[in-house]
């Protein structure tokens, strides 16, 4: 389902009713809007819930911690490289 839109003043862009119903967007709803090439937009509704749930099956058993100290490690590696005098 397509529908043409537009921008109004204050760059806000009404989604049609017919496609809010189709995709169930309610009332203050979340979405995610990225720029793809140079000419097209991604609005993505996010349901937070479902985020949730799936990281936390994702992420069941494992050792969280031992994922962030290696996601800061390597972080603060990058840091090290680009501004030697930042980090100690």
């Amino acid at each position: 389902m397509a529908e043409i839109v537009k921008i109004d003043r204050s760059g806000r862009v009404v989604i049609p009713k017919c496609i809010r119903r189709e995709l169930g967007v309610e009332k203050e709803g979340q979405f995610l809007l990225s720029a793809h090439g140079k000419n097209r937009l991604l609005l993505q509704k996010l349901d937070v819930e479902s985020l949730a749930k799936g990281l936390g099956e994702e992420l069941a058993g494992k050792d969280i911690d031992a994922i962030v100290r290696t996601v800061r490690k390597e972080i603060n590696e990058k840091i090290k490289a680009r501004y030697p005098d930042l980090l100690p």
